[in-house]
């Protein structure tokens, strides 16, 4: 998958920006503040239809307007020329065109054009709580599988529904009812982990290997909240937490509360690893993600480096390098190029103030 032009209106601080892209490897250089990160995250929602840095859709919109638009030109691996338009106002639900076609379920339409962001944010996933960490895997698990987002959905809205009959003090027979669409969606959402995250780990393990020179040992440990054998198990396990859920007016364990650690060398890394080694682990585990969505889309997914480069240290960084996937096109930023050669071995575009010129 190649990213050949983006058109921006009134994104960030961005009022109008037309670029096109005739490289693999483009850097975006310039002071904090000016731009490279929103032109990285408009070439993010290109992908997932979400933003990188925030939940939700406020404060997107450049200040003083009421409407972004940004549209994108792909050519795919087969060739194919592909154009994507996807608007959006400050108050109101997003409006997507693929090839002149109105997309009504974005579900349709998530992997199509797949990227992978590193970010310095991506910290969160080894130090904050389950939260992100599954935020992070039902995006990639979704983007990879329309039968994983499926099963999400549907287990999400009953999980709702059921939550709602628990606070109104809803009698065993509404209960039985509505866990009748929760039990199986929860129970395929549970296997669909299950069979994903060992090989998630499998690829953080081999690109960890080379970032850390081969010293140690990264794997990725599944935490259910449930370890499920049937949908029949689920339904046990519900009966058995009705009294207590009443009490709390919410469904207190499932899929919902499911997590995974980073190991290093057999330890959890959010306990024994240092700021480098968790660096690290993010690092991978988005090379990871690259891996996973490319086998399972049959796509190349772009990168999108945000200001990471010169985070590293020096043989981090070599290594980093090393694990660029040839086939890929990267796109990346920062206040200045990571060695004064790379400025020659990009194809560069310095911003100011949400204006883009060819170096």
């Amino acid at each position: 998958m190649r990213l050949l032009a983006i058109n921006l209106e009134n994104f960030r601080n961005i009022e109008k920006a037309n670029l096109s892209f005739d490289a693999q490897h483009i850097f975006f250089v310039g002071e904090n503040g000016q731009g490279k990160t929103n032109l990285l995250e408009a070439i993010a929602l290109s992908s997932s239809l979400r933003s990188f840095r925030k939940s939700g859709m406020d404060g997107l919109v450049r200040a003083g307007t009421t409407q972004s638009r940004l549209f994108f030109k792909f050519k795919d691996e087969q060739g194919d020329i592909h154009d994507s338009l996807l608007q959006f106002h400050d108050k109101g639900d997003k409006q997507l065109e693929v090839d002149g076609e109105k997309v009504r379920r974005f579900s349709d339409y998530l992997g199509e054009f797949p990227s992978v962001v590193f970010s310095s944010r991506d910290f969160r996933l080894v130090r904050d709580g389950p939260a992100e960490r599954r935020k992070w895997l039902d995006l990639l698990l979704s983007s990879s599988s329309p039968e994983y987002f499926a099963a999400l959905r549907k287990f999400h809205r009953a999980l709702r529904e059921r939550n709602a009959l628990l606070k109104n003090e809803g009698a065993d027979p509404e209960l039985d009812a509505f866990e009748q669409s929760l039990i199986p969606s929860a129970f395929r959402v549970y296997q669909l982990r299950v069979d994903a995250l060992p090989i998630i780990s499998s690829f953080l393990s081999s690109y960890y290997q080379t970032l850390s020179g081969g010293m140690e040992e990264a794997k990725l440990r599944f935490r259910p909240d449930l370890e499920l054998s049937s949908e029949e198990d689920f339904s046990k396990r519900l009966i058995q937490e009705r009294m207590r859920d009443r009490q709390f007016g919410t469904t207190r364990r499932g899929p919902h509360r499911d997590d995974f650690e980073f190991h290093l060398d057999q330890r959890d890394a959010k306990t024994f690893s240092s700021e480098g080694q968790q660096r690290g682990l993010v690092l991978g585990l988005r090379f990871a993600e690259f891996e996973y969505l490319k086998n399972a889309r049959n796509r190349i997914p772009l990168l999108l480096i945000d200001d990471v480069l010169g985070e590293l240290d020096e043989s981090r960084k070599a290594n980093f390098k090393k694990l660029l996937p040839k086939e890929a096109q990267v796109f990346a930023s920062g206040t200045t190029y990571p060695t004064e050669i790379e400025k020659y071995q990009w194809k560069s575009f310095n911003v100011t103030s949400g204006v883009f010129s060819k170096i």
